[in-house]
């Protein structure tokens, strides 16, 4: 069982260098992810191809594109794949606030974070 800096690290390798520039083209935008209880932020940057980034905190100051709030244990469902972003939205388990079309792309972001994770961890 992985934790969510694991996930957050996975991310940040799965946005650097070539799988970083692919994703930023579907992407393009910046979003800041908010875990509950801990509250802790991590922030998620595809807004250009060389700003591809994942860091700890909200690096955006309130401005980014997509902000997402949800439970540690939602986000781990959504890496696992037992419960897809929408799902978890409809549900009202994922809170979302910004440009919905990139809200719509989180599964791509989520997929290839799922790839960098070691089988074990998932």
């Amino acid at each position: 069982m992985s934790t969510t800096a694991e996930v957050f690290a996975a991310m940040g390798e799965a946005v650097a260098g070539d799988g970083g520039k692919a994703l930023q083209k579907k992407f393009k935008g910046k979003v800041t992810f908010t875990i509950t209880p801990s509250n802790k932020t991590y922030s998620l940057d595809l807004s250009s191809p060389t700003s591809c980034t994942v860091s700890e905190g909200d690096a955006f100051d309130n401005n980014a594109d997509l902000q997402v709030s949800c439970s540690e244990e939602i986000m781990m469902k959504m890496i696992r794949k037992e419960i897809q972003p929408q799902q978890a939205f409809m549900k009202g388990k994922l809170k979302i606030k910004g440009k919905m079309n990139l809200a719509m792309k989180l599964t791509a972001v989520l997929a290839a974070t799922r790839k960098k994770l070691p089988v074990a961890k998932l």
